[in-house]
């Protein structure tokens, strides 16, 4: 709220269940002179709660969204407000971000992910592909919000925004890689757990919704492959599931027998590090290199472990089960090795049914083994945040 910039106004839009929450909020906005709304209805996740203040309202050009954890430089109204006087086909600018205030070893390990992840690859998808709204530490034009009829009542509000805003107003989204805004990475793995089945949900509901939108649309070619390739990323699981079944029950059914020679993990692992090489480059000469490895094995561990996750969020949604907005935990607390096993027993119970049926119908555990042991390590993914880092 400490801007160099007058004409503004602070409104905190709050969803709280909990009567504590509520209670901090009000002491705060009493405190600093902040309005605070609140609605009957949760309807429409995010979305609805920000369509539910901005409706009626004309009495602004332009608003900021913002998390409860962002932290936004003294600038960022004067140095945004300067793109839009740039570009009048803009209508969204996002800014870029950085991981801040990481109090334990989970995020302390893998926030580093985030600050390589904005200054590269959100620059790629704004010069060459199609680069949306990100849901927060962005500046947005009243034109632009009204010329997309508001923000969809979907998961995925922020993607399914741009797209509104584009095809129905031809708004851009801007990055600016000059405003640095901090953000925390999630507080522990089951936040992280949380977080990533919301974000499974958000992309098939997209895909069912906006598929054929997009298709149809007059977005050039790469911004329609770039928005694929995004939003497939995560329910491919379900592909790729469909190829574990065939190849460890349906072959062996059939008497077809599959060999599975230990060369065959070489390309598998290459692959599975592809999507870290930005990483490994961005941070080559910048930490220290076992930092550096650590990072990685984490990484791998991690969303090699969001598997079963994956799996589960695409199969509910195909067969028709609603896409539900999941807040991402903001508190963590210590957890036992027991409360580790308990909280991540269907992980382990994936992992080693699968082994089974894999040693029963091959003879060995090698075509499942990169989806097991991350599964199997959920439990000390789980532990890392007990770890305090002092800053």
């Amino acid at each position: 709220m400490q801007q160099d910039y007058e004409n503004f106004e602070t409104v905190i839009l709050d969803d709280s269940k909990l009567e504590s929450y509520k209670q901090q909020i009000d002491e705060f906005a009493k405190k600093y002179n902040v309005s605070v709304i609140r609605r009957d209805d949760r309807n429409g996740f995010k979305a609805g709660n920000i369509n539910n203040y901005l409706k009626n309202k004309n009495d602004y050009d332009y608003f900021v969204l913002l998390d409860s954890d962002e932290i936004i430089p003294s600038n960022f109204i004067k140095k945004s407000l300067a793109y839009f006087e740039k570009n009048r086909n803009l209508g969204i600018l996002q800014a870029t971000h950085v991981a801040s205030r990481n109090r334990n070893l989970f995020m302390d390990t893998l926030a580093i992910g985030v600050d390589s992840h904005w200054p590269v690859y959100q620059n790629v998808k704004h010069r060459y592909g199609f680069l949306s709204l990100l849901g927060h530490g962005a500046m947005i034009s009243k034109d632009c919000y009204q010329a997309a009829g508001g923000f969809p009542h979907v998961v995925a509000e922020d993607l399914c925004f741009s797209i509104e805003s584009r095809i129905n107003g031809n708004y851009h989204v801007g990055f600016a890689d000059d405003i640095v805004c901090q953000e925390e990475y999630p507080v522990d793995y089951l936040a992280f757990k949380k977080r990533h089945s919301k974000w499974t949900q958000g992309n098939m509901e997209f895909i069912k919704r906006y598929t054929p939108i997009i298709l149809k649309s007059k977005l050039k070619w790469q911004e329609k492959l770039d928005i694929i390739l995004f939003t497939y990323n995560l329910p491919l699981t379900a592909v790729f599931a469909f190829y574990i079944v065939m190849n460890l029950i349906l072959f062996p059914l059939l008497h077809y027998k599959l060999e599975y020679p230990a060369w065959l993990l070489i390309p598998t692992f290459i692959f599975l590090l592809a999507p870290m090489s930005n990483d490994i480059i961005f941070y080559s000469r910048k930490i220290n290199i076992f930092q550096l490895i650590f990072y990685l094995f984490t990484s791998f561990m991690l969303f090699g472990s969001m598997f079963y996750v994956s799996l589960v969020s695409s199969f509910k949604s195909i067969f028709g089960k609603k896409a539900v907005f999941l807040v991402t935990p903001k508190d963590t607390r210590k957890i036992t090795a027991l409360e580790a096993l308990k909280l991540n027993y269907k992980e382990i119970i994936f992992a080693c049914t699968l082994m089974m049926i894999s040693f029963l119908t091959s003879g060995n555990i090698l075509p499942v083994i990169l989806i097991v042991i991350p599964s199997l390590f959920s439990p000390v993914l789980t532990l890392y945040s007990n770890y305090r880092v002092k800053k």
